[in-house]
This record gives C-alpha cells, sequence and structure tokens, in this order.
C-alpha cells in the first residue's frame, strides 16, 4: 500500500495536466494539418469559341475543373446537345479536368441568346473522397444565317468548266472575313481566296473549277460561306452540272451521179 503525500499528489496532478496538454496540442495539430491539406471546392468552367452563332453554326466548346476522367453531359436550353470531341473520344474529362469539343447548333435554333451548359463532377477536396455534382454554362446570341444565291443553278459541263459559277452571300457583319468551300456528298475542300465583307455584310465569290478534279465533272454540288470559324455560316446553296447536248447527226450526202447507158428522156 502507497500513500500519496501532498508533494506526490501535486506532482502526479501537474503530470497529468502535462499529458492532456499534450494531447490537446496533437489534436489541434492533427486539425490544423487536416484543414492546411484541403483543397477548395474548384468552379468549373465552359467557354464558347464565339459568342454569335448561327443554327448549324459550329462552335469549340472548352470545359475546365471538372473531376478527372469524369463524364460530362452537354445541353442547349436545356435540351441534349451532341458534342465531338477534338481526339474523338467520348464526352469525358481528360487527366487534368479538362475536355474540348466540337458542336454544330441544330438547325431548328431561332434567333436570340442561348445558353449552353455543361454538366459533370468536381473533386470538393484532398479529404473528403467523394466527388460532388456541378456544372458550367455559357451565354451565345444566334442570329439568322446570311443568303446566297448563285448564277446559273443548272448548266452544261463545258460551259462549266469555261465560266464557272457565281455566287453572292448576304448578310454577315460587315468587315468579317468570309471563307468560302465546295462540296459533293463524299469530298470538300476550299472554293477560293478569303474574303473580306464589305458595308452591306455582302461578299461575292465566282468559283470556275479546275479541269481534273472532284469539282469538274457532272453532278450536283454544294457551296458553303463561314466566318467567325464556322461558327456563322451562310444558308446552303446547291448547282447542277449537267452533260453537254449530244451533237446533231449530220445529213446524210449523196453519192456520185451514175451515167446513163441509153438516151433519156424528160417530160413537162
Amino acid at each position: 500500500m502507497s500513500i500519496d503525500t501532498p508533494r506526490t499528489a501535486t506532482a502526479w496532478r501537474r503530470a497529468a495536466a502535462i499529458v492532456s496538454a499534450g494531447i490537446l496540442t496533437t489534436a489541434l495539430a492533427v486539425g490544423g494539418a487536416s484543414a492546411a491539406q484541403a483543397v477548395p471546392v474548384p468552379v468549373p468552367t465552359l467557354e464558347s469559341s464565339s459568342a454569335v452563332a448561327t443554327p448549324t453554326g459550329a462552335l469549340t466548346l472548352t470545359a475546365k475543373d471538372f473531376a478527372p476522367n469524369s463524364a460530362l453531359a452537354f445541353t442547349l436550353d436545356n435540351e441534349p446537345l451532341t458534342v465531338s470531341s477534338v481526339n474523338g473520344t467520348a464526352e469525358v474529362a481528360d487527366q487534368n479536368g479538362a475536355y474540348e469539343g466540337f458542336t454544330l447548333l441544330p438547325a431548328t435554333t431561332t434567333p436570340g441568346e442561348h445558353t449552353i451548359t455543361v454538366t459533370g463532377e468536381v473533386d470538393p477536396s484532398a479529404v473528403l473522397l467523394r466527388a460532388l455534382p456541378a456544372s458550367a454554362s455559357t451565354t451565345i446570341t444566334v442570329v439568322a444565317q446570311p443568303s446566297s444565291s448563285v448564277t446559273p443553278a443548272t448548266q452544261s459541263l463545258s460551259s462549266y468548266l469555261k465560266n464557272g459559277v457565281t455566287a453572292t452571300f448576304s448578310g454577315f457583319a460587315p468587315g468579317a472575313t468570309v471563307s468560302f468551300g465546295i462540296s459533293t456528298p463524299g469530298t470538300g475542300d476550299q472554293a477560293g481566296p478569303d474574303a473580306v465583307a464589305d458595308a452591306t455584310g455582302t461578299v461575292t465569290l465566282r468559283f470556275v473549277p479546275e479541269v481534273g478534279t472532284n469539282y469538274a465533272n457532272e453532278g450536283e454540288y454544294f457551296l458553303s460561306a463561314f466566318s467567325d470559324g464556322g461558327a456563322v455560316r451562310a444558308a446552303p446553296l446547291t448547282f447542277a452540272v449537267t452533260a453537254d447536248a449530244a451533237a446533231a447527226a449530220p445529213a446524210p450526202v449523196a453519192g456520185p451521179a451514175t451515167p446513163v447507158k441509153r438516151a433519156a428522156t424528160f417530160t413537162g
């Protein structure tokens, strides 16, 4: 049996106080370390390559700060929007939580302000091992497609090879740089050098095909005009090239006269 003297009891109380203080200090230190390790929840962003577009216009969408390798979903005014990755992969953020893809606005998109939204997940911190749903949006203004016309709409192959066609596009922003394309159902190429829209927003293209190319034959062709990286596209137009008319058969040529060996008589 041991008996604690007042001095000994005081010593024990001091020791207990020291141990308790050490435990509290350790707890605070651990809590402080955990707080220091916490990572702020990232705020996802979404950017469009152009703030102005037309129906069927092409946009590049860039999303950032989502959870690495997480699935993403895009909408246009809450309706599903198909986006194709630059790398040809599915709509999934890369290892850095970023994504870049292309989309064509539906032909039925009406002029006015529209919202494109991407929804995915974010990592809330380095401590909480779960992801949180998140979304980001960007606003675009849809404008009417520039009008287009082509002359002639139909012509023979020989005329087409000699004179080509002339297309006029009206309704671009004045001073906009406009690019042109020609295509068939299977191929597509640049149709000529870029042009700058005049003060009325009009540009003209004269296209004469090069003999031996995919666009120097009979058939139907499509001409396009676009600005802002394809975001603003003119109304599509087509023209047709037909076979030359068959040459008329030459008139028969009479053979040489046959001499008559007996006297010929004539009446009248």
